[in-house]
């Protein structure tokens, strides 16, 4: 039997044996759908296609631990979740730049070096969204929201030891991906003095 014939719920069954053809019939089913409802959200047909993507790539790492009764609800959810933690990415991202922009020293940023660290905010949020749900959440609590381990750990009922792995990690992970863009901005600003 074709898999296009199948159910959701077949089709997610189908997953968990990781059978790729039931996850391309769903991918195809559903994508555009959930596009759409992103591109509404969002405003931006890039980023939504970038979302929509995040949403069923997620499925296909979730397959083989997946229980779902009604696969739309739950795609709907998951993508309720994705649109929130972009935003949220963003306007810390945006926080975090207006923050080092009125606070930095007057004449050192001149339009390169804005243009640098413009383009270093965006990098960094990018990043950010490749990180682990609950990694990003740990790294944006105490970076941006200045939270210390001990009240990130109450608030979200984690060891004080698995906060401290979580932003480890995000910082390993973020001084890898934005190197290049972190030294050419600390060059501009110290060399530009």
């Amino acid at each position: 039997m074709s898999e296009q014939a199948l159910s959701d719920d077949e089709l997610v069954a189908l997953l968990r044996y990781d059978n790729e053809e039931a996850f391309q019939t769903l991918y195809k089913r559903h994508w555009y759908d959930f596009f759409a409802m992103a591109n509404r959200k969002l405003r931006d047909e890039d980023l939504a296609a970038d979302v929509a993507q995040e949403l069923f790539l997620r499925l296909w790492q979730k397959r083989k631990t997946l229980l779902v009764s009604n696969l739309k609800a739950y795609l709907t959810t998951s993508l309720k979740h994705l649109i929130i933690d972009h935003v949220r990415t963003q306007l810390h991202g945006e926080q975090y730049a207006s923050h080092f922009l009125y606070t930095a020293p007057i004449g050192t940023l001149d339009t390169a070096n804005t243009v640098q660290f413009t383009e270093l905010t965006e990098s960094l949020n990018q990043a950010l969204l490749q990180l682990p749900d609950k990694t990003r959440e740990v790294f944006i609590l105490n970076r941006f929201e200045q939270l210390p381990i001990r009240e990130i750990a109450l608030r979200l009922g984690l060891s004080e030891k698995a906060i401290e792995y979580h932003l480890s990690r995000s910082l390993t992970f973020l001084r890898a991906h934005l190197h290049d863009y972190a030294t050419a901005v600390v060059l501009t600003l110290v060399l530009g003095r």
